[in-house]
């Protein structure tokens, strides 16, 4: 039986077990998917022993760069300074590859918002940098941190960054706005008064958020997180080598996420 499994602190079940599980009954591979849950004091003492018996892995906070010196991660891995797949001790970043597939066919004109300045954050610049989006806006709550973003991307992307309080002053002129916190994913409103202006919302958080709430009733369209993750676990796959694509459809689309 391969197993392959999330690495992972705390405990908890993710979406990916609910949908590998199903998937490998589906293709009828002798596999199971698993949490895989470390206290971060342990990780040094167990991490071997993980990779030497998982045939792949997801990789999850708090764990995205403590991975790197026991693997060898690919360049876009090393930019991004975090690894969430690995596969025969290679580390890879398939978070900003979900992000650029989500969204690649998409009109990215005008202004684009992004709001926060975390691992998604960066995965997500990363994406619209190789889309050739050459200009963002990036707004956080710590400026320092959005700050250190703008630096890491110097020469790749010119990151225009704002104070938060000036948040609704910047979406009066946007064309996408971006959120890339977890504001949402316990029913939290974000304080954004949006526009008719605004023709894309783009929401990581796979649940239905008040935020995409309020931009659908208002017309504008709205992607959220599951798309994201639709293509980041297709690309799991492909790096495992246990991609169906009809077949992975099938599952995805039958189950409630």
């Amino acid at each position: 039986m391969k197993k392959l499994g999330i690495l992972q602190y705390p405990k908890k079940l993710s979406l990916s077990e609910k949908v590998y599980n199903e998937y490998f009954k589906k293709i009828k591979l002798d596999a199971i998917y698993e949490g895989i849950n470390i206290a971060p004091h342990y990780f040094d003492l167990e991490i071997n022993e993980i990779l030497n018996n998982y045939y792949g892995l997801n990789i999850t906070i708090p764990f995205k760069e403590k991975i790197f010196k026991y693997i060898s991660p690919v360049d876009d891995a090393i930019f991004l300074n975090a690894v969430n797949t690995i596969f025969k001790d290679i580390g890879y970043n398939t978070d900003w590859i979900g992000f650029y597939n989500s969204i690649k066919k998409e009109k990215l004109n005008g202004k684009i918002i992004i709001l926060g300045a975390g691992g998604a954050s960066k995965a997500i610049i990363y994406g619209l940098y190789k889309l050739g989006v050459d200009k963002i806006t990036l707004i956080n709550r710590t400026y320092e941190k959005a700050m250190y973003l703008k630096k890491q991307f110097f020469k790749k992307i010119d990151i225009n960054v704002k104070y938060f309080e000036k948040l609704n002053d910047e979406v009066e002129e946007a064309s996408v706005f971006i959120n890339t916190t977890s504001l949402g994913m316990f029913g939290e409103s974000i304080p954004i008064d949006l526009t008719k202006k605004l023709e894309l919302i783009y929401d990581v958080i796979y649940f239905y958020t008040p935020l995409q709430r309020e931009a659908q009733n208002m017309g504008i369209k709205v992607l959220n997180g599951e798309k994201m993750w639709y293509f980041q676990s297709i690309e799991n796959l492909k790096i495992w080598n246990i991609y169906d694509s009809n077949k992975f459809d099938e599952i995805f689309n039958s189950l409630k996420l």
